[in-house]
């Protein structure tokens, strides 16, 4: 009887505590001044119960109980974004989910009215919810046209704060195209880049030509480049030059039309001609101000953007980025993406006009991203910008009937190799595997003795790359090899590692112990030369299919000279849960005897470690005094398919 007793009791107290808690959640209007009185087991409790305004409020009361309400942000940003598992920001521990999630409930706020039975926004009006929320955006996403209702006048206030506060805009292509440039669109997007702190623009493809110029022209920089310009002297690219990027920089009436236009009597050139140049500088790239200025001010200022990122079909390129290109001085980062690609004339044309960019003295561009023919010299795109620290280029497969036109010059001029400042190289084909002009990227590597990064992703053969690194690239930080067949590269990896500073290794889908018939064979000799490398903090081997072999990686922490590694990635890896029971053990049998050690962030998701919950729970608690895990509830039994399909 007294044991049925006790646990009624236990329940009556267990209610009487959640009975409190609702109360004190439901007139928090009054006890916000002292809820830093209610003892810290409580307040931790009673947060879940909190919209957000509360929760803010009390943030710094409850900090001072020594109770960080970031596992409440990080709790709202994943109930919001359900792809949350695939963002990197969630391997970072120091992440802000404050701003994260607040960010993402403005636009929540803005573009949707129903909001779901959600806690963290009840008794919350719109309004509210925009005005609290507003001080957090630092990136605006334009996603539908409910944006424009930021112009009316009940959403000025709100339109006022992201001039002060973001500075990063993107105009996403989630809806139909724009069958007009609308008033309140443009009076927002003016607002934000020509009176407000907007310096990023990121662009979709569904905007039309008008925005997109009006956007492009904000990429020019005032004081050098005026807006009536005499023909004469301008400088535009060639779209017809065969020796590559020695091309010269012709007079605006030697240009010539580019496309399929070409063929036609001299008339008909000469009109093309004509209109190419109407076109690109007598149409309207100002801001029609006036029609704003009651709103704006006696005043309109116009904004420079320092980083465009564009989605670009190959008209636009030829049309609208390479003739305006050679005029954008006031951008540091360029990237430009297509899903097709252009013919070899247009991309001899866009390489043309970033060379003339690049040789202006008031250049800017230091980051590029651009796509280019598999047969593309990569050292030809280096050369023609040698100003650039970091440069990214999509490999598409070649076209019909291309042939390569874009050549080093010193290939003519027999000049000796120029030395390029390049920090940052990344060359990846999303179109499969491909073999790229080796020669290119291999005297690329050789020209920059600075790289401190690079990202070679669908590219083959593997072999050469690692023996140039070896040689060539001591200062190399940073190597992620992404859909790289290494099955057959062991030796030159080991070699590479032994003779690098690496702090930074991602070997992603490449296949590492395919044609590994024991560890010994590789694994175990991988290990003890990881060991060696004292510089290496991170290492990311998802999709290689380690499964039970993940025990052995464990003996990257054993011994006398144990790796320094902070960060190790082995999701996708088919580990199961008694797989990484026997990791774990070992892990904290290693790290136990080296005590003091840093935490290891350890990413386990994507595993099939649902097979076993007993089994998972014992692993976690093996690696949890050592470690700080990133896993998910992912559940194997129904994706397993797809998960083996994409190992």
């Amino acid at each position: 009887m007294a044991k049925v007793e006790t646990r009624g009791k236990s329940a009556t107290v267990e209610s009487l505590v959640q009975t409190c808690i609702k109360l004190v959640c439901q007139h928090m209007s009054v006890l916000e001044e002292r809820i830093s009185d209610l003892p810290a087991s409580l307040l931790k409790d009673i947060l879940p119960h909190l919209n957000i305004v509360y929760l803010d409020r009390i943030e710094s009361a409850v900090q001072s109980k020594g109770i960080s309400t970031s596992f409440m942000w990080e709790f709202i940003f994943k109930d919001l974004v359900k792809t949350w598992r695939c963002r990197p920001m969630v391997a970072q521990p120091d992440c802000d989910w404050k701003q994260k999630s607040l960010e993402r409930l403005f636009h929540v706020a803005l573009y949707t009215h129903n909001r779901g039975d959600k806690k963290y926004l009840s008794n919350l009006s719109e309004q509210t919810v925009l005005s609290m929320t507003v001080s957090y955006v630092q990136t605006l996403s334009v996603v539908s046209r409910k944006v424009c209702r930021l112009a009316t006048e009940d959403l000025k206030p709100i339109l006022s704060v992201l001039e002060r506060r973001a500075d990063s805009l993107k105009l996403l292509d989630r809806w139909s195209p724009w069958t007009g440039v609308e008033t309140d669109l443009l009076y927002i997007l003016h607002r934000l880049l020509d009176h407000g702190s907007v310096k990023d623009v990121e662009m979709g493809r569904c905007y039309g030509l008008d925005l997109q110029n009006w956007i492009t022209t904000r990429c020019r920089r005032i004081d050098r480049v005026g807006p009536h310009l005499n023909h004469e002297s301008v400088e535009l690219p060639v779209a017809g030059t065969s020796a590559g990027i020695q091309g010269t920089e012709p007079r605006c009436s030697d240009y010539t039309s580019v496309g399929p236009q070409r063929s036609g009597s001299a008339t008909e050139e000469v009109a093309c001609k004509r209109r190419r140049i109407t076109w690109l500088w007598d149409m309207p790239t100002e801001f029609p101000c006036d029609t704003f200025l009651p709103k704006c001010g006696p005043i309109c200022p116009k904004g420079q953007i320092n980083s465009l990122d564009m989605q670009v079909t190959p008209f636009e390129i030829t049309n609208v980025v390479s003739p305006s290109l050679p005029f954008w001085l006031c951008l540091h980062t360029l990237h430009l993406h297509n899903e097709r690609l252009f013919k070899d004339s247009d991309l001899l044309a866009l390489v043309n006009s970033l060379q003339i960019l690049c040789s202006k003295p008031g250049c800017l561009l230091r980051d590029l991203t651009m796509a280019v023919n598999d047969h593309t010299p990569v050292d030809a795109v280096l050369e023609a910008c040698p100003s650039l620290t970091s440069l990214s280029l999509d490999i598409f497969p070649p076209t019909p009937g291309s042939c390569n036109k874009l050549i080093p010059m010193r290939a003519f001029k027999h000049l000796e190799p120029t030395v390029f400042v390049l920090e940052k190289l990344s060359v990846k084909s999303s179109h499969g595997k491909v073999q790229i002009d080796m020669d290119g990227l291999l005297s690329a590597l050789k020209q920059t003795p600075n790289l401190t990064t690079l990202h070679v992703a669908g590219i083959h053969p593997a072999s050469p790359i690692l023996c140039t690194l070896a040689e060539s690239n001591k200062t190399l930080k940073s190597l992620t090899l992404d859909d790289v067949n290494l099955a057959s590269c062991h030796c030159e990896i080991l070699h590479f590692l032994e003779n690098s500073l690496l702090q930074d290794l991602c070997l992603k889908d490449c296949q590492l112990f395919d044609k590994c018939t024991t560890n010994e064979d590789f694994l175990m000799p991988f290990v003890e030369t990881l060991k060696g490398l004292c510089s290496l903090q991170t290492l990311a081997l998802p999709q290689n299919r380690l499964a039970k072999s993940v025990k052995d990686l464990a003996e990257i922490f054993s011994g006398d000279t144990p790796s320094h590694i902070l960060k190790l990635d082995l999701s996708s890896n088919y580990i199961l849960p008694a797989d990484l029971l026997e990791f774990g053990t070992l892990v904290s049998l290693h790290k136990r005897s080296q005590q003091p050690c840093p935490r290891l962030i350890l990413d386990l998701r994507l595993n099939p470690l649902d097979r076993d919950q007993e089994v998972k729970e014992q692993a976690l608690r093996a690696l949890i005094p050592f470690s700080h895990i990133l896993t998910d509830n992912w559940d194997s039994r129904n994706t397993m398919v797809d998960h083996i399909s994409v190992m």
